[in-house]
């Protein structure tokens, strides 16, 4: 069984746009969590019917536009995993030429493609899954449960951007 669950994706918006979504407009995209993107803060998920409260956990990173990371439990797992969202300004498909441009020496380009649109990389981790009971089917519902969460936050982005 893997200890880590790894799921990747590109966003057609800044990583600006992507970060508001993913914090200050998270309840348009997963309901059920409640935080507040702040080292140490409490962390709940909620089922998504409003009833009992399915994990807990702390906010244990966050650089503004860049990384969220929390520690949570759910009831009957003997440990806690980590998971991170991790956004990065990338070039956009086949924008060969703009990455070049944004590395040239003095370039103020940044990661905007040719067709003018930002593009922000997305990789969501939740690791430490080889220390729960059970940590095998928790990979198997984990692993389409952070793809459909991470579909849902950038369409949402996207959406947002006009993109």
């Amino acid at each position: 069984m893997p200890d880590q669950i790894r799921v990747t994706a590109q966003a057609r918006c800044s990583p600006a746009q992507l970060w508001h979504t993913l914090v200050d407009n998270r309840a348009a995209w997963w309901p059920e969590l409640d935080f507040t993107a702040s080292p140490g803060a409490p962390l709940t998920e909620r089922a998504a019917d409003g009833g009992a409260q399915q994990a807990t956990g702390t906010v244990l990173a966050v650089a503004r536009g860049r990384l969220l990371s929390f520690r949570w439990t759910k009831p009957g797992w003997s440990g806690h995993t980590v998971v991170s969202f991790q956004l990065d300004a990338a070039p956009g498909p086949d924008d060969d030429d703009a990455l070049d441009r944004a590395e040239a020496p003095g370039s103020s380009a940044g990661w905007q493609g040719s067709t003018g649109m930002d593009y922000t990389d997305v990789v969501v981790t939740e690791s430490g899954l080889g220390t729960i009971a059970a940590g095998g089917d928790v990979v198997a519902a984990h692993t389409g449960d952070w793809a459909d969460h991470l579909a849902d936050l950038i369409k949402l982005a996207e959406d947002a951007s006009g993109t």
